[in-house]
This record gives structure tokens, sequence and C-alpha cells, in this order.
């Protein structure tokens, strides 16, 4: 499995498990969503966290969102 394909599979991993945390609807405030998790990358990227993980869950929010598109 190369890095590329490992990035994708925890992508995709993450997407399926905010599914299940979280009620995805019409009202759900998407831009919300994606700027906490910015807000985590940067808490990260002070050593606050793990920068991968964080940016694992922001591609995913991505993800999520364009797929209503």
């Amino acid at each position: 499995m190369t890095q590329q394909d490992m990035i994708m599979d925890a992508i995709m991993q993450e997407r399926i498990r905010q599914d299940e945390l979280h009620q995805w609807d019409k009202k759900t405030n998407r831009l919300a969503i994606l700027v906490e998790e910015v807000g985590e990358i940067a808490q990260a990227m002070q050593g606050d966290g793990s920068l991968e993980e964080e940016l694992v869950h922001l591609a995913s929010v991505c993800v999520r969102w364009l797929e209503e598109l």
C-alpha cells in the first residue's frame, strides 16, 4: 500500500466515523465545522495534538461536503 493509499484510506475511515458521530442535515453549518477543524490544525501546529490526525479530519469534512453538492 502506498502512502497515498494510506492517506485516502484514513480519510475515508474518518468519513465513516464522522457519519456515525454526527447528524448531518441541510441545517448543519458546514463552514463552521470546517473552520473548527482549521482551528484544531492550528492548535496541533503549536504542539497540542496530532497534525496528521487533524488534517485527516479536515479532509474528511471536505469530502463529506463535496458528496452533497
